[in-house]
């Protein structure tokens, strides 16, 4: 947009807290003609809808786009203060908006949905998608607060685009969405000169000391001529950072997985999901038990941070086929078993087949899917009882995640991270499960306190304190 003397701000709220004054001053401030967010499913549509209710109020054009618009345009578009989206990827779409919007052409142009005379129209997809290795770099020089990003002293991490989209169509992900394929065009990843370019670029940014990057995403490496390729122009460009990547198993082998670990990979995440047979068809993601265990201990020995990724709670899953996974946990060796329980996502495989054959309601507003992604605050899918289902899930997720702690401190100290390492001793996943109990009591006392005056008190007399709350 800048390389079209297009003014732009970025206004970056990430980790911070926002109320309507202040998300107000902001847009005032950066007097813009279009404010845009990229939105998710779940909690964090209640910020975009705060954001985007200001801007209208303040006679903006607002535009939405990410995963959650391109899978639910029409819901999206129903939002009163949503005045148009961008399906899938949004350069060129972006570009050719302004240029409408600016009467410099004569029609809304592809990849865009909008509304007209009440009406939302959904235009076809781009007929061009951006070249990664020429495109100008991410405008990260916007970003008036980068610092926040790097809080220690050594060995920070950043993470950094290396691909868009994704060759396969696991039934539970969003790449299996038929808009999200055609919208967002196919799968391409960037080379590691390209990468590097633009970590030396956040790099410039900072005082702070930036050691590594995570260039994972949905899957960085397609495949072992692709892993090798990749890992022998680290060796050339990579200058000794060391990089966190994701993949699948069937995606490498043991020569690849031994030059990534030399050309400086220290992580990897490696997609399981289940270990009963019939489930990895229906998801389509198959693992060969034996080349996985193999493929583990290698990446191991060779100092790799190894996370394997699990599901609960598949669509029509058994109890049996859930101890079929917690069997495959135990024989496959890792740094990290991460086990989450499925949380339905719109516009995938899964969720067709949820919507079929179980309980599941396909939410109608968007305050119904705040929760998503969201613990059990949806149906449970599976024929695995509720409470059994969430038993097995903290039972196993508290030894699981025990294990985890001491292989990432380990994983520290090996690497000179000292900060992190006592870091993670006071703010881990168990300090901060127990932070949000004591919140989540303190808050409820609160509430009680409030609802007793309210009952022993006339109206009247307690009305300024509840204003005042």
């Amino acid at each position: 947009m800048r390389d079209k003397d297009i003014d732009v701000d970025v206004i970056d709220y990430s980790g911070e807290k926002i109320d309507e004054q202040r998300v107000k001053n902001d847009i005032e401030k950066s007097d813009a003609d279009i404010v845009a967010t990229s939105v998710l499913t779940g909690p964090g549509l209640s910020r975009a809808l705060l954001v985007s209710d200001v801007a209208k109020e303040l006679g903006k054009y607002v535009l939405w786009g990410g995963p959650h618009v391109t899978i639910l345009p029409r819901l999206t578009l129903q939002y009163p203060s949503v005045d148009a989206v961008i399906l899938g990827e949004g350069e060129y779409a972006l570009l050719e908006l302004i240029e409408f919007l600016n009467k410099k052409r004569s029609s809304m142009p592809n990849g865009i949905g909008y509304k007209k005379n009440g009406n939302i129209i959904i235009n076809p997809p781009q007929e061009k998608f951006i070249d990664l290795e020429t495109k100008p770099l991410p405008a990260w020089d916007l970003i008036q607060n980068i610092d926040k990003y790097f809080p220690y002293k050594k060995n920070n991490i950043v993470f950094l685009e290396s691909h868009r989209g994704c060759p396969y169509r696991c039934a539970f992900c969003h790449h299996a969405n038929e808009d999200v394929k055609e919208f967002g065009g196919a799968y391409r990843t960037l080379s590691a000169k390209k990468i590097m370019e633009e970590f030396n670029f956040v790099r410039s940014l900072t005082r702070k000391h930036i050691s590594r990057m995570d260039i994972a995403g949905d899957l960085q490496i397609s495949g072992p001529s692709h892993a090798e390729k990749f890992s022998r122009d680290m060796l050339e460009f990579g200058e000794g950072v060391k990089w966190w990547s994701v993949t699948r198993f069937h995606l490498l082998n043991v020569k690849s997985a031994e030059l990534m670990a030399k050309a400086g990979c220290e992580s990897i995440m490696l997609g399981v999901e289940s270990g009963s047979e019939r489930l990895q068809r229906l998801n389509g993601k198959p693992v060969v038990l034996g080349d996985a265990i193999k493929l583990t201990k290698t990446l191991r020995k060779n100092g790799v941070f190894v996370t394997n990724t699990y599901m609960m709670g598949h669509p029509d899953e058994t109890k049996e086929e859930l101890k079929l996974t917690l069997k495959y946990m135990r024989k496959i060796p890792s740094d990290q078993n991460l086990l989450q329980i499925y949380r339905p996502f719109p516009g995938t495989p899964y969720w067709s087949f949820a919507l079929k054959n179980t309980n599941l309601r396909e939410p109608k507003t968007f305050q119904e899917f705040e929760t998503f992604g969201v613990l059990m605050h949806h149906a449970n899918i599976s024929k695995i009882p509720t409470k059994a289902l969430l038993r097995t899930f903290y039972r196993v997720n508290m030894y699981e995640q025990s294990r985890f702690l001491l292989h990432l401190e380990k994983f520290y100290l090996r690497n000179g991270m000292y900060e992190q390492f006592f870091d993670g001793l006071v703010n881990n996943r168990f300090t901060f499960k127990l932070k949000e109990v004591m919140r989540i009591r303190k808050e409820k006392k609160q509430s009680d306190r409030l609802r007793t005056r309210t009952d022993d008190s006339p109206l009247e007399s307690i009305s300024p304190q509840l204003n005042a709350s």
